[in-house]
């Protein structure tokens, strides 16, 4: 995490380090991003940025949480108790697709935490996110059994899975495929996301809703 000098540097200046590491972060997986790239691109002295964070990876795990943290409020805006789970779950599904599109350097930068050899602790940060995730969806899944809008022979852990995958990057990369781009092509060309329009979400978000019903829903 930033040490406290980072934040006592000007909010302007705070924010030009993290864009350019966000940037360099999407672009290269973690083990080929380079420190000296982010100051120099920042306009800062590398011994500066050991003032401000341990190392590559401390800038990378704020990075991290920082990503979470701006899904999280983004999603949990759809978020609203007095509806059924399948109202529920479908704004949830559709409010992270538009986030992961959106904002497709944070996806990027999370994909990529993956692909960092001999690097533990990113493995660990980004497994202990799934698993809140996943945590939060079973914890809907059996409120659902208990309201009788879901079946009550199906696997918890499973269902939410899957549904942990709908609203990561999956449906993302569903929508990219139709338009036959991989997400570093998306984030290279910004006039792409022209095509991917609301009623295009919608028509998507509103298709697999269908397919989880006709699994998930009681008989009634």
């Amino acid at each position: 995490m930033p040490k406290p000098t980072f934040f006592n540097l000007p909010e302007e200046k705070r924010k030009r380090i993290l864009d350019v590491a966000m940037d360099e972060f999407a672009t290269y997986p973690y083990s080929k991003a380079s420190l000296s790239n982010i100051v120099a691109r920042a306009g800062i002295a590398k011994g500066s940025m050991y003032q401000y964070f341990d190392d590559k990876k401390d800038l990378y795990t704020y990075i991290l949480d920082l990503a979470a943290q701006e899904k999280m409020s983004y999603v949990k805006r759809e978020l609203d108790q007095k509806t059924d789970f399948f109202t529920t779950f479908e704004r949830l599904m559709a409010a992270g697709t538009r986030f992961n599109l959106e904002h497709p350097q944070l996806g990027q930068v999370v994909a990529n935490a993956l692909d960092v050899p001999g690097e533990g602790l990113l493995h660990e940060l980004y497994s202990k996110g799934r698993e809140m995730t996943i945590e939060f969806f079973e914890h809907m899944l059996k409120e659902g059994m208990e309201k009788g809008e879901i079946r009550g022979n199906i696997d918890p852990r499973l269902a939410a899975t899957l549904m942990y995958s709908l609203v990561g990057q999956g449906l993302a990369d569903y929508l990219l495929e139709t338009l036959g781009v991989t997400m570093h092509e998306y984030l290279a060309n910004p006039e792409i996301s022209q095509k991917l329009t609301p009623e295009r979400i919608e028509y998507v978000v509103t298709e697999v809703m269908k397919i989880l019903r006709s699994g998930f829903e009681a008989q009634k």
